[in-house]
């Protein structure tokens, strides 16, 4: 490397120059040689060279404003430059090192001190270039292991995601299977219970009518009266809990039929709309005096989403759940208005939608269980599914969050966090 390296040697003095070549080139380095300091600049800035032999007793610019002008240039600014002087004084070899020179030599020079230092500096040189090179790779190496290591962790997380929801689906696949073989093998003696209890009461409706009409004179006759009504307690008993069996059935053959992955795109805010009519309908069906006051927030720019089908039978859920609890204390508080809020908010990668009613409440110790299969608070009513399939639908399919808060006898406000681009 030393054989070729290149030197510009810069002095007002010819003779001074030709000396400093024929020394250099001697020891075949390339020598450029120029006389004034803005020779030099032009010089270094077009061809830098590997090192530079500076004299400091110039015209115009000296030594010093010429080594400061090189350090400023960015391409000039790490080439070693020598100072060749005949000053000799402490003074001007410090102001030398301050400017940027690398070592300073005193006029007259010797030829061997001469070679010795430019070798050496170039030497420094070489090693500095190398060291630079080797760090500038290594910082790259360094980068690119660290976006690999990110890539990883991404593709590393995604494949969690993805293990997690195809664990998910199959747990649901499994127990909609297992939903459909139960469902199917109770259904029927079922509807034989259902059937021959309801066949039973309207017959003992029909005995005991006619007992009524005849006096009841034989003390035998009311005792008869008295078995008659327990059996037809009983009857109406089998009856009620048969038509409990038999919704639990329904919803769990639901369960296991509609589980699909099947996508489209709709408007949330008209879903939501949908949702709450068929819900609040279906109720109002059973209850004519049922009456909800319904407050919405939906937002404007929603759009159209991709969501699956099954999404709908969440909100349904939700919202009949929401009519129950307005129901239920509507029968305790006769001044008591039922006011059901729904609002939707885009966010920048989810939409959020919020269902809150100002019902009975949940209270704190069962609100860790309501998204438990087959928990429910509706005594006879409820099949203990409905929360448990919408958390499945929310949050199995679409990679979502459900969650509640609730004060009892005050209200209870279910929020869902849905990805706007289906997983």
């Amino acid at each position: 490397m030393a054989v070729q390296a290149s030197i510009l040697a810069v002095d007002d003095k010819p003779d001074n120059l030709r000396l400093l070549a024929k020394i250099l080139m001697g020891e075949a380095y390339k020598v450029r040689k120029v006389t004034t300091g803005r020779q030099a600049l032009e010089a270094a800035r077009l061809n830098p060279p590997d090192l530079i032999l500076l004299d400091i007793m110039m015209p115009e610019l000296d030594g010093y404003q010429i080594c400061q002008a090189l350090k400023q240039q960015p391409e000039t600014c790490d080439i070693p430059i020598i100072f060749l002087s005949a000053l000799d004084n402490q003074t001007d070899k410090v102001r030398a090192f301050t400017v940027g020179g690398v070592d300073y030599i005193t006029k007259p020079f010797q030829q061997q001190e001469v070679l010795a230092r430019v070798k050496t500096h170039l030497q420094i040189q070489q090693l500095t270039q190398s060291l630079r090179l080797q760090n500038s790779r290594l910082q790259a190496e360094v980068q690119q292991r660290q976006q690999t290591a990110a890539e990883l962790t991404a593709t590393l997380q995604e494949l969690r995601d993805t293990q997690a929801q195809i664990i998910a689906k199959e747990k649901l696949a499994s127990l909609g299977g297992l939903m459909a073989g139960i469902a199917h093998e109770l259904r029927n003696p079922l509807n034989f219970v259902n059937n021959y209890a309801e066949s039973s009461a309207e017959l003992i409706d029909d005995l005991l009518s006619e007992i009524r009409s005849v006096s009841p004179t034989d003390i035998s006759l009311a005792e008869l009266q008295a078995q008659l009504t327990e059996i037809r307690e009983n009857a109406l008993s089998i009856h009620q809990h048969g038509q409990r069996a038999e919704r639990i059935i329904t919803s769990m053959m639901q369960h296991a039929r509609n589980r699909s992955d099947d996508r489209q795109l709709v408007d949330l805010n008209q879903l939501m709309e949908e949702s709450f009519k068929l819900a609040y309908h279906s109720r109002r069906s059973n209850l004519p005096n049922f009456k909800v006051t319904l407050e919405t927030d939906y937002d404007p720019s929603m759009g159209e989403l991709e969501l699956s089908t099954d999404l709908h039978r969440a909100f349904i859920n939700l919202i009949d759940n929401a009519c129950y609890a307005l129901y239920k204390k509507q029968q305790q508080h006769s001044a008591f208005v039922p006011t059901l809020r729904i609002a939707t908010r885009r966010l920048p990668s989810q939409v959020e939608i919020r269902i809150r009613d100002n019902g009975i409440g949940i209270a704190p110790e069962i609100q860790a269980q309501v998204f438990d299969p087959f928990f429910t608070t509706k005594a006879n009513e409820g099949s203990g599914l409905g929360l448990s399939i919408t958390h499945d639908i929310v949050v199995g399919q679409h990679r979502g969050s459900l969650s509640l808060v609730s004060e009892l006898d005050d209200y209870t406000e279910f929020t869902l966090l849905l990805p706007t681009a289906f997983p």
